[in-house]
């Protein structure tokens, strides 16, 4: 047994002959105690015999995929065996998660994405129409003018209503409105607006019941706005983090953010930062946002989304799926410790952690690097000792 008195920790950037006795290139397969003691690393327990991967911790229940990309889930402390079934493929791309104060867990894998509670899947927003059917006048009491009306689903389940399509302008003599075809989905029903003569405003007209709708009442019945008109169901991107009541969703060199606790609604046109090169991390703490892209690291001061300030801080890449978050005291900052929220991430090749207001700590700097360009990450302690796990994908 190899035994190190002080020993000093690893350190895989200096050459060998140049390296002291209390350092190493390379520990497998071991922990290390609060005193800086070596010992063997805990084995583990196989829970099941088949493939599961993308595993999550949701609240109160547990999220893999297995089988070729199905999407499972099983309560906390049962065994795999008895995951129910939510999506019977998401594909074989590494799944992003993100949990919700409510309960649930948004998931996406860049091509695929949902919510669920962990006993169902739905669709993560509510879809806006793709069809408008056709429109003829009919006797009502509508004024002569210009009209445009508009279409939105409202999911039944909960009652959640999604984006706006709008019909082009139509010219009415004095009369009613009907319309046919109507876009039907099972599970929503279909909402309709209507302007008043000559305006761009919509206001609710009524429900459609089956894939026809009249309005034959006048105008001044129109009062209740539409409040969706213009946002959208969730982008379907990769890297996801909950922040302030937002949920954020990266779609290549774009950050989005969801309406403040509405999460399921987007405006697209409106919330998102722009960067230079794909994201690579998402990662909240009290009074910001740290992002990584393949070209660096920035910080996002403030506390609304609307007014954040660009900090650019390293410009260097940063690996994707590096970053977890971490209680600040828990890490090394300066002579002392950090406080209140803090995150860790690879950037440049060395482990870095960041602290509130952008403060930002190398912790391996010329001491270790990793030439991984995806990982899998988390944080836990084990004996009252803080690891960071990052394995390579």
């Amino acid at each position: 047994m190899l035994k190190l008195k002080d020993w000093r920790g690893i350190n895989n950037v200096s050459e060998p002959e140049c390296m002291k006795n209390q350092e190493l290139a390379v520990a497998l397969d071991v922990d290390v105690g609060l005193d800086r003691e070596i010992r063997r690393r805990d084995g583990y327990a196989q829970l099941s015999e088949a493939c599961h991967k993308n595993v999550h911790e949701g609240q109160g229940y547990v999220l893999a995929t297995r089988l070729g990309g199905e999407l499972v889930a099983w309560p906390d402390g049962a065994p795999p065996e008895a995951a129910t079934s939510l999506h019977p493929s998401l594909g074989i791309a590494r799944v992003w998660y993100c949990n919700l104060p409510d309960g649930r867990t948004a998931f996406t894998n860049g091509l695929i994405n949902g919510i669920t509670d962990g006993q169902r899947a739905s669709d993560w927003g509510v879809p806006v129409p793709q069809e408008l059917g056709g429109s003829t006048q009919v006797a009502g009491k509508l004024p002569q003018g210009e009209y445009r009306y508009a279409l939105t689903y409202t999911r039944l389940a909960d009652g959640l209503e999604g984006g706006a399509v709008y019909s082009t302008p139509l010219v009415l003599d004095e009369g009613g409105l009907l319309l046919m075809g109507l876009p039907v989905l099972e599970g929503y029903q279909i909402n309709v607006y209507l302007t008043p003569p000559n305006s761009d405003h919509a206001y609710h007209a009524g429900v459609a019941r089956g894939d026809s709708w009249s309005y034959m009442g006048e105008v001044d019945a129109l009062t209740l706005p539409c409040r969706t008109a213009f946002l959208q169901p969730a982008p379907v991107g990769t890297v996801l983090a909950f922040w302030r009541g937002r949920v954020l969703v990266a779609v290549g060199n774009v950050l989005y953010a969801s309406l403040h606790a509405e999460w399921e609604l987007f405006d697209l046109q409106r919330d998102y930062k722009q960067f230079g090169a794909a994201i690579t991390l998402i990662q909240p703490v009290d009074d910001g946002i740290y992002v990584g892209t393949e070209r660096g690291l920035v910080f996002l001061a403030g506390t609304e989304f609307d007014s954040l300030q660009y900090v650019p801080l390293l410009p260097e890449p940063v690996v994707l799926g590096s970053g977890v978050a971490v209680r600040g005291d828990l890490v090394a900052l300066g002579d002392g410790r950090g406080n209140g929220a803090a995150m860790l991430c690879i950037v440049g090749g060395g482990v870095l952690a960041g602290f509130n207001s952008g403060a930002v700590n190398r912790l391996t700097h010329q001491r270790y690097r990793t030439a991984a360009r995806e990982v899998a990450a988390t944080f836990r302690e084990v004996g009252g000792m803080p690891q960071y796990i990052a394995i390579p994908q």
